[in-house]
């Protein structure tokens, strides 16, 4: 969530270099100077001029292949370059690793593994397939076979945390239980060394994390007391993500503890804990506007218009599901079925469903006639794309809206 933090301190002060030591020693501080201003491709040109320089030993090439992978993993994390996470993963395989043989130089071929798992688990992340998912769980593994918590607790609690990523992605993706509980188990390892008081950021950062991983696996059993458990974690994220510090991470974490509190107030009578989700969701709007972040601005007024939704029809509350509708449709402004058909006819669905319910509560037939001309419009789109089964069920929400235009109309 916080923006990668380098250390090249092995590049520092470094007397009694020979003549090619100390001309990839300048190479690696001018890209030094690039990281820092995040110009991630420069940066990794120059290291691999480091690496190119003849006459350096096997770890000093290592040392800057190495760094030269990870600028372009940053590359490919900040721009979302897919390409630039390949030819990473590329030279992680085909280069770093051989040059720090685990026989010969464990650490350092563990610290290359543990990169080339959080590339790997990157590029996973944005693609369908699972392969990428997999690979870096395999490599994850790897690295802890070698990073004991007794030897290099810090490594040892990074590698646990990145660990638990990959495994929440990919029991998500597989609907696999396990998956999700292994990846809790992995983040509560790391925080045994990732303490508040230790590395304050990467705790915030793992109990977010965890806070994540507890969401999907509560919402999957229906077990609220994982859900509780989520909302605590969240609650703790805040406790150093503060508006103050990380006004943007601040607004994600509440969005996040806002989706955890509506699933946890559906499962409740009472209205207060999808009151504290409308709250949660507000806050977050404080700092994700449309004219900062106009996608995560939309996702979070999607979000919003959902707990006003379910709290309106709990309490029967028109203006609360006019405001649902507002939402939504604030939403659509940025989810444009030409940025994100998905995402445009699953809130148009979400739009049509709200204006249903308040069309019932008020009786307007009007607001039900723009029900059924979203809902038609949601089946003409998975019809188009062959969706069957969202198309099923958007065909029985349309007939609905037919049914209660009739209604209203005699």
């Amino acid at each position: 969530m916080y923006p990668a933090r380098f250390s090249f301190s092995i590049y520092d002060h470094q007397m009694n270099l020979t003549e090619p030591e100390n001309a990839a020693h300048s190479l690696a501080g001018q890209a030094q100077a690039a990281a820092a201003e995040r110009e991630y491709e420069r940066a990794a040109g120059l290291f691999s001029e480091a690496a190119a320089t003849s006459g350096l030993e096997a770890a000093q090439r290592w040392k800057y292949r190495n760094e030269q992978a990870r600028m372009l993993t940053e590359l490919g994390r900040e721009l979302k370059d897919n390409t630039a996470l390949e030819q990473a993963i590329d030279l992680y395989e085909k280069t770093v690793l051989d040059l720090a043989p685990n026989k010969d130089r464990p650490g350092d071929w563990a610290t290359t593994q543990h990169n080339l798992g959080r590339a790997l688990g990157l590029l996973g992340q944005r693609q369908r397939a699972t392969r990428s998912l997999e690979r870096a769980v395999l490599v994850f593994e790897n690295a802890l076979s070698v990073r004991s918590r007794e030897q290099m607790p810090l490594e040892w609690a990074a590698t646990q945390d990145n660990y638990g990523s990959v495994l929440g992605s990919l029991g998500q993706r597989q609907a696999d239980t396990d998956l999700l509980q292994r990846s809790i188990e992995a983040f509560e390892k790391a925080l045994e060394e990732r303490t508040r008081e230790k590395s304050p950021q990467d705790w915030a950062t793992t109990q977010n994390n965890l806070g994540a991983a507890l969401q999907a696996l509560g919402q999957r059993e229906n077990n609220t007391r994982l859900l509780k458990k989520s909302v605590e974690a969240y609650k703790s994220v805040l406790q150093e993500w503060t508006r103050q510090r990380a006004p943007l991470d601040w607004a994600a974490t509440f969005n996040s503890l806002g989706t955890v509190l509506r699933q946890l107030g559906e499962h409740r009578k009472g209205p207060r804990t999808l009151e504290q989700s409308v709250s949660a969701y507000k806050n977050a709007l404080a700092e994700r506007t449309r004219e900062r972040v106009p996608y995560d601005w939309a996702m979070t007024q999607n979000n919003l218009g959902a707990a006003l939704q379910v709290l309106g029809t709990r309490q029967d509350d028109a203006r609360l599901l006019e405001e649902s509708v507002t939402a939504y449709e604030n939403a659509l402004q940025e989810i444009t079925r030409e940025r994100a058909p998905m995402g445009w006819a699953m809130t148009l669905g979400n739009l049509a469903a709200a204006r249903m319910i308040l069309a019932e509560r008020t009786g307007n037939a009007a607001t039900a006639l723009l029900a059924l001309n979203d809902f038609d419009e949601v089946v003409k789109f998975f019809q188009s794309i062959s969706h069957a089964q969202y198309m099923e069920l958007a065909e029985e929400q349309k007939k609905n809206a037919q049914a209660l235009v009739k209604a209203l109309e005699e």
